[in-house]
């Protein structure tokens, strides 16, 4: 006898496509930036996070860069490729509407935190 359980329901199923579409674009984006992004060797740039609102029409795109001192130039050459990340990932999705795409510098308490870490292991 196959039991199955009850289908999903349409709240959930929606949420997970959404987490499903999220991860998509956190992957894309990701290679996005590391095919497009004119930044020299000892810069690390990280797709965070990705959020995207409840209607897809929008998605915010969380940007770690590390080491700080270099961050708010390269996030100056990566925002201005929002248009350009958007016509990649509607290339790359056979999705009929792509949200808009914005990029969010994060995470300067974390990297600052990091830099503290490796400054003193270097001085041990």
């Amino acid at each position: 006898m196959n039991w199955k359980p009850f289908p999903p329901k349409a709240e959930n199923k929606m949420a997970h496509q959404q987490e499903r579409f999220a991860s998509f674009l956190r992957k894309e984006i990701a290679g996005f930036l590391q095919q497009n992004t004119p930044h020299n060797e000892d810069a690390f740039i990280s797709v965070t996070r990705v959020i995207t609102k409840e209607r897809s029409d929008k998605a915010d795109v969380l940007i770690s860069i590390f080491p700080d001192k270099n961050a708010d130039a390269i996030f100056h050459n990566i925002k201005r490729m929002e248009k350009s990340a958007r016509k990649y990932i509607a290339s790359r999705s056979r999705r009929h509407f792509i949200p808009l795409i914005k990029f969010v510098l994060y995470g300067g308490d974390k990297s600052a935190n990091l830099e503290n870490l490796l400054e003193k292991v270097k001085n041990e």
